[in-house]
């Protein structure tokens, strides 16, 4: 038993060095004033300065909160809506389950092909528009699970209540529904955002001349030349991340843990 228990530790630990030590390199020599990182000679923010001096960065800067926002409001529109439509019927949540999971099993590289050979074939040319389509339609499936999975669990006695009590559909839904569903929500939009601003295919098969993304100004810059400044934006992108991940993680504690007390004093 021990001895298994070492196994599974021992794989545990190198599966954790092989996913995180390249990440940590990559922050370490953002910070490193070797240009070459190869030997550590001190601390320093240039490499920061340097990136941001650059005006194709702060452009993609801006068309990547600019798409990730957008797409990510629109996708938790769109998750939310067929999750909420489908809760109380069976076959609607296979069919709600079934094209979520494979818009998220499939590869976002054919998602991407087949969305360029569509808009081609049509005569719509590449650009903003196209991408935030594209997005939406991937990240929805995200939402649509994740607020499908809080919406299996709700109580439908307090939907009826609201109804005998006189409340129309639409405010049993405002009042009832929505705010019951709100931790999913605000996580499911937490994780769409980070998703959206990281994405790399749809981004790039779809865009137009001025639609520079952050994670394509560093997948064509690593195409040339790995440098110090690309390390650093890899850092802020990695730090995004976690952040909005973390983010999500305390919204939904904080919010299901406001709800738990409000019940309770009830």
């Amino acid at each position: 038993m021990r001895e298994r228990g070492r196994v599974a530790s021992t794989a545990l630990v190198a599966v954790l060095v092989v996913l995180y030590s390249p990440l940590l390199f990559l922050v370490v020599a953002s910070v490193n004033i070797n240009p070459l990182s190869t030997t550590w000679r001190g601390f320093t923010t240039r490499w920061y300065s340097d990136a941001f001096a650059d005006p194709a960065l702060r452009a993609a800067v801006g068309v990547s909160l600019r798409l990730a926002l957008s797409a990510a409001a629109l996708a938790v529109l769109v998750g939310t809506a067929a999750a909420v439509a489908a809760r109380r019927s069976r076959w609607l949540i296979r069919i709600n389950s079934i094209v979520a999971t494979g818009r998220i099993a499939t590869p976002e590289i054919i998602i991407a092909t087949g969305l360029k050979a569509a808009l081609s074939t049509a005569g719509v040319a590449f650009g903003y528009r196209p991408m935030l389509i594209a997005h939406v339609a991937y990240l929805s499936g995200f939402v649509m699970l994740i607020v499908s999975a809080r919406a299996a669990g709700s109580l439908v006695s307090l939907e009826e209540a609201a109804l005998d009590l006189g409340a129309t559909r639409w405010q049993m839904l405002r009042h009832v529904v929505l705010p019951d569903l709100r931790p999913a929500i605000v996580s499911a939009g937490l994780l769409a955002l980070a998703f959206s601003f990281d994405d790399v295919a749809l981004s790039l098969a779809l865009r137009g001349p001025h639609d520079t993304t952050v994670p394509i100004y560093i997948f064509s810059a690593v195409q040339r030349r790995v440098t110090p400044s690309i390390h650093a934006i890899g850092a802020l992108v990695i730090a995004l991340g976690v952040v909005t991940f973390a983010a999500a993680a305390l919204v939904n504690r904080a919010i299901t843990g406001a709800d738990h007390r409000i019940a309770v004093r009830q």
